[in-house]
């Protein structure tokens, strides 16, 4: 018996000092959510890298977090501590990815690298939430009732990708206040096929919302200038805080800088989200510009 609490007193012991090591090391380079999560209710930090933008629109739901842009990380890397652990997440787990090579050259050992992001972490059922909370019922009006069929876990509305062709666009006067079509309004095979590229943005810009907005621009003149003639890919770009944009902004679910294509093939919609690309990639015009053209090319 004395042996054994021999045994665990040492082991107390040892944990003790790590924890209280100014140099924590990790034990591992990545995390799975569902590790993340059980490891948050200890002495670790989240550390998020994405956009305040982004964050705006969908955020952790955790208490242990702070945001740290990437492209800020550099300059802020005073406010990471070294003596504990630390998980670096984003969107999808690339920007994240690049933190954790910036910071373990600069020495850091105790980080680590959240798999697949934000996008894992829904998927594994954990909590988020949005800056922009929803208060005393203040949802959507789709999800007045949080049991609708209409509304996602943390009550705000799923995205419509079942709306008539000719209500791509909300604004359209062939549309009904709620986005759908008014019944009157014949679809034809001119508009039932259509690429929509929408560029959101608030009205705080910073230089990579701006340079996400001149390089999408730049793609489509460059590359589709004979779609966009056409009518067969429109662009937009759409200030969320206008309020004749009240519509279109709440469809896409954009609280902020966010790139999104709506697809419009048979009088179907399928939305596809490009805002992890586009800041990623932003104030690299080159290679923003090769994604882009590459995605749309492989969406038509």
């Amino acid at each position: 018996m004395n042996k054994l609490i021999f045994i665990l007193t040492s082991i107390a012991t040892l944990f003790m000092v790590s924890c209280n090591n100014a140099n924590f090391k990790s034990p591992k380079e990545t995390f799975t959510p569902i590790e993340v999560a059980e490891m948050l209710k200890g002495n670790v930090l989240m550390v998020d890298v994405r956009n305040a933008n982004e964050i705006a629109q969908q955020a952790y739901d955790v208490k242990n977090i702070i945001n740290i842009p990437l492209d800020n990380l550099e300059t802020n890397m005073n406010k990471i501590p070294k003596d504990k652990q630390v998980i670096l997440v984003c969107q999808s787990g690339n920007r994240s990815g690049k933190a954790y090579e910036l910071l373990k050259k600069e020495g850091f050992t105790n980080i680590a690298n959240m798999q697949g992001g934000m996008k894992a972490w829904i998927e594994a059922g954990l909590p988020t939430k949005s800056n922009e909370a929803l208060v005393n019922g203040d949802k959507k009006a789709c999800c007045a009732d949080p049991n609708s069929k209409d509304c996602n876990a943390d009550g705000t509305c799923k995205t419509n990708t079942d709306t008539k062709a000719c209500c791509a666009d909300p604004n359209s006067k062939d549309c009904n206040p709620d986005g759908t079509c008014k019944t009157d309004t014949k679809v034809t095979s001119n508009n039932t096929d259509k690429m929509y590229v929408y560029a959101f943005h608030g009205t705080n810009q910073c230089t990579t919302c701006k340079n996400m907005k001149a390089n999408t621009k730049a793609t489509l003149d460059t590359y589709f200038a004979e779609e966009l003639k056409t009518g067969k890919i429109v662009f937009q770009i759409v200030d969320v805080d206008d309020k004749k944009n009240e519509k279109l902004a709440e469809k896409f679910e954009a609280t902020g800088t966010a790139l999104m294509i709506n697809q419009v093939k048979g009088g179907k919609e399928k939305i596809i989200d490009l805002s992890d690309m586009a800041f990623e990639k932003a104030n690299d015009k080159a290679l923003f510009v090769a994604d882009l053209k590459s995605k749309i090319n492989g969406l038509q």
